[in-house]
């Protein structure tokens, strides 16, 4: 255990923690997009129908493409997570056998 693989786990996390946050903000822009667009074909009439399920499905048909952008980018931030999860349990682990090397 030296000074470069600590500083390497740490930038790591760094580099994860802001992987995620990017992947949430897009997650986010997705979402809000697709909803605006939603609401829009909603006031226009495009997406009507007599109960809520029919109206989902219309809106389904119209906006398959921002339904599945915002497929894509909740999928790439739950890949994030998992690299910062993953990028956290190493730093977790070396902060263990510093611990564990400090007694010994």
């Amino acid at each position: 255990m030296d000074e470069q693989t600590i500083g390497e786990a740490y930038a790591r996390l760094q580099q994860a923690r802001t992987a995620l946050w990017r992947a949430a903000e897009q997650a986010i822009q997705a979402r809000l997009t697709l909803e605006k667009e939603r609401a829009a074909r909603l006031m226009t009439g495009e997406i009507a129908g007599k109960n809520e399920a029919e109206r989902e499905a219309r809106a389904r048909e119209l906006l398959t493409s921002l339904y599945e952008a915002v497929e894509v980018a909740e999928a790439d931030e739950r890949r994030a997570r998992l690299d910062y999860d993953l990028a956290r349990l190493e730093v977790e682990r070396i902060e263990a056998l510093l611990r564990w090397l400090s007694k010994g």
